[in-house]
């Protein structure tokens, strides 16, 4: 598991990294190439309400943008809020977020995306969450702003499964407590979502393996931070129904293509998070078959079946949904055979080296 180094020490919480009180937060944006529409969200970010009696900062990591970001950031620096412009020369996600987390002063660190338009009263909304629970997240609504209307089906309660590749979050309008002992409950991402930062830093940040690692669909940097949260004792949180945000839906992520392409990348961030998604199986002594755990070629057949039978179905939204489960599994086993190989390979060149060495 690749992780990061972030300075600092946790300097404002209890022994468990929940905050006592509230007297600034840090808003972190990480951006690539999306210079319009980061635009807007800065736009809107300085037309917020300001939370009371809170600093608030606004961080934006560049990681090796080409366009013109930083003219973008220079011209809405000097709004309501300071905003810094950091710079992240390896490329992914997460090394963003971990600089960004390094240089962060806020109690709480607010993330959102480089193409949400944030509700005027999101800040405010937060810092009152936190300074009303004993919490170490806060997590609210992503909804949509559609570049060309959606098929209907696709906003349909039986669609949520299927919701990912957009990035949708609509867990009702009741609130929600986050427990550890409920395993169940749908995570937020990091579109809409505030955290103590003290209890970032104990955990160390985010996954380096993980988060759009060159450019590529690699994710699951939200879910896996929450997995070990939940091995710190840390894990509590409240999702706040009218704590909103609105994301840009380019059309190209309407289309079936680019569903397949996510589900198949999503199988390869699940195989690198093997340990976290069967915490109760010890895969250690679990029967591999070309570097896949035995049991999942069961699932994966199970699943092939579950396909095969929706083929004929005038559902398509089923037939849709069983597919992207079946991608999710290939992609899961090209990451397992893939890594297989990477390991041989690593091995089979120690040993010539070790030869060379003795002679």
């Amino acid at each position: 598991m690749a992780m990061a180094p972030c300075d600092g020490a946790p300097d404002d919480a209890t022994g468990k990294g929940r905050l006592v009180n509230v007297s600034s937060v840090t808003v972190l944006v990480c951006t690539y190439n999306r210079a319009q529409l980061l635009r807007e969200t800065l736009a809107a970010m300085q037309a917020m309400q300001s939370p009371s009696d809170c600093s608030v900062e606004i961080i934006v990591v560049d990681n090796n943008s080409t366009d013109n970001t930083a003219l973008v950031i220079a011209e809405l620096a000097w709004g309501r809020f300071p905003i810094v412009l950091l710079h992240e020369r390896q490329q992914g996600k997460s090394f963003a977020l971990n600089h960004g987390l390094s240089h962060a002063g806020g109690d709480i660190l607010a993330l959102t995306d480089d193409d949400v338009i944030p509700s005027a009263d999101w800040l405010h909304r937060i810092v009152e969450d936190f300074r009303a629970r004993d919490v170490t997240f806060v997590c609210g609504k992503v909804l949509p702003r559609w570049a060309r209307l959606p098929p209907p089906e696709l906003l349909t309660a039986k669609a949520k499964h299927i919701w990912g590749p957009i990035a949708i979050i609509d867990y009702g309008d009741r609130p929600i407590d986050y427990v550890a002992e409920n395993r169940k409950q749908w995570l937020p991402i990091g579109a809409n979502l505030a955290f103590s930062r003290t209890a970032l830093l104990t955990i160390g940040g985010w996954r380096t393996d993980l988060g759009k690692v060159n450019n590529t669909l690699i994710s699951g940097e939200d879910h896996e931070i929450f997995m070990r949260l939940r091995r710190f004792n840390l894990y509590a949180g409240y999702y706040d129904p009218n704590l909103i945000v609105r994301h840009y839906v380019p059309a190209q992520r309407l289309t079936r293509q680019y569903f397949r392409q996510w589900f198949f990348w999503h199988g390869k961030t699940r195989a690198l998070m093997m340990d976290d998604l069967y915490p109760d199986v010890d895969l250690a002594q679990v029967p591999r078959v070309a570097g896949v755990p035995r049991f999942l070629y069961r699932e994966a057949l199970a699943q092939l079946w579950r396909w095969l039978r929706t083929r004929c179905s005038r559902d398509a939204l089923t037939a849709l949904n069983e597919e992207l489960r079946l991608l999710q599994f290939a992609g899961l086993m090209v990451e397992c055979w893939r890594r297989r190989r990477v390991r041989s390979g690593s091995a089979i060149a120690e040993r010539l080296s070790k030869t060379h060495a003795a002679r």
